[in-house]
C-alpha cells in the first residue's frame, strides 16, 4: 500500500471467534497499531481469513472516499 510516496506498513491479526472458536475473523492495523478495518464476516477456516484478508487490503487503493475511510 502507497502512502504519498512511502510504502505503509499494515499488520493483520487473525484471530479464532465464535462459541468453539472454529470461526476466524482478521482485524488490520497500522503501523501505530491504529484500527483500520475489520474483516465483518467470520470464515470457516483460516485459510479463507488469510485470503480475504490479502483480497480486500490489496484492493485498498488509499482512496478514502470509501468505508474504510470511516
Amino acid at each position: 500500500m502507497e502512502n504519498a510516496g512511502q510504502a505503509a506498513t499494515v499488520r493483520v491479526q487473525f484471530k479464532p471467534v465464535g462459541r468453539t472458536r472454529r470461526e476466524w475473523m482478521w482485524k488490520a492495523r497500522d503501523e501505530d497499531s491504529n484500527t483500520i478495518t475489520i474483516s465483518g464476516q467470520r470464515f470457516d477456516s483460516l485459510t479463507d481469513a488469510v485470503r480475504d484478508a490479502r483480497t480486500q487490503i490489496l484492493a485498498d487503493d488509499g482512496d478514502d472516499d470509501g468505508p474504510a475511510a470511516a
